[in-house]
């Protein structure tokens, strides 16, 4: 008889494959969808009216 390998019982029960699987059919996790530009607050506007702000302080 031949001898069989040593570690071939030894993978991962829940393989890489079978999580990106059921992440995918979930739809838990990250996202691959790219978001508009109007979902995206501008540099200089307020996050309460996103209105640009006139005298902005830092404190």
């Amino acid at each position: 008889m031949t001898r069989h390998a040593r570690n071939c019982t030894a993978g991962a029960v829940y393989t890489y494959h079978e999580k990106k699987k059921d992440a995918a059919a979930s739809g838990y996790g990250t996202n691959a969808n790219r978001i508009g530009k109007d979902s995206v607050k501008g540099f200089d506007c307020c996050c309460l009216t996103l209105q640009p702000c006139r005298d902005p302080v830092i404190t």
